[in-house]
């Protein structure tokens, strides 16, 4: 009961953060959409989940890991409602998902198996494996990009300040048109950073739960998600635009270039 349990929140906050990343991607001018009522109903569903685990096992780190997690649907709720913007929405989400997958991991119990469910052990480890590692790689491309375009909207930004247009700036899209691209480029990224993290936490086993979370692999994805989750922030909570969010970009790809380094190192070391 208490297994099945763990996983209807789960798929809730999913399914309600897939619905706040569409609202947020489309500029609604709402600050709650139906997808904010799937994570309500998700957080319902978390609620008994604590009881029912707080009942069976207690007070433990399991249990307190669980309780941010559900603590930060409503603290998304009340910041966009506080603010009037949509951005929470599509920060905070993830966020819990990935505590309440460490939960499950840490308990040794909500995460239910493949086998239980129907599936084939080995295809479904492949088919979470395969978008697991395509959602790493497309974030970090598209990291890669913002970073791209933030040099040149500053290098843009440096010919037009000196009076040096030339021909080439003729060819590249404007200032604003740069940022506009710049900002895409990193909701984007930001987006398929978040599924990779959640995939890959859900992925790990129990037993390699504390040796995966003390590697460089694991903290530096998590730094990175920090980073342009401070960057939505900024950008659409504190209206930042133009060569702070552009240096922004460029500053957060090297922590993006060293997470590459590291897992480009260890899967030549398995080789």
């Amino acid at each position: 009961m208490i297994g099945a349990l763990f996983w209807i929140p789960v798929g809730l906050y999913l399914a309600g953060w897939l619905a706040e990343f569409i609202r947020f991607w489309r500029g609604s001018g709402s600050v709650f959409g139906w997808g904010g009522w799937v994570m309500a109903m998700g957080w319902g569903a978390h609620t008994l989940f604590l009881f029912l685990q707080a009942q069976e096992a207690g007070a433990n780190l399991a249990l307190a890991l669980g309780v941010l997690a559900w603590a930060a649907i409503p603290l998304n709720f009340l910041a966009q409602r506080r603010f009037r913007n949509t951005v929470f929405g599509f920060i905070f989400p993830p966020f819990s998902i990935s505590l309440l997958l460490v939960t499950g991991l840490l308990t040794e119990r909500g995460l239910v198996n493949a086998q239980e469910l129907g599936l084939d052990p080995a295809l479904t480890y492949q088919a979470v494996l395969v978008v697991h590692i395509v959602s790493f790689l497309a974030g970090h491309v598209l990291f890669a990009l913002a970073c791209l375009l933030g040099i040149i909207f500053l290098y843009e930004e440096h010919q037009i300040k000196a009076k040096l247009v030339r021909m080439i700036v003729s060819r590249v899209p404007s200032l604003g048109a740069l940022d506009h691209l710049n900002e895409r480029a990193v909701v984007m990224g930001f987006f398929f950073l978040s599924l990779g993290i959640m995939l890959g936490i859900g992925m790990g086993g129990v037993e390699t739960f504390p040796r995966r979370m003390a590697q460089w692999r694991t903290i530096l994805p998590m730094v990175t998600w920090g980073i342009y989750a401070a960057y939505l922030v900024e950008r659409f909570f504190n209206r930042q635009q133009g060569r702070y969010m552009a240096i922004w970009s460029i500053a957060g790809f090297l922590v993006v270039a060293a997470s590459l380094v590291v897992e480009m190192s260890v899967l030549w070391a398995r080789v």
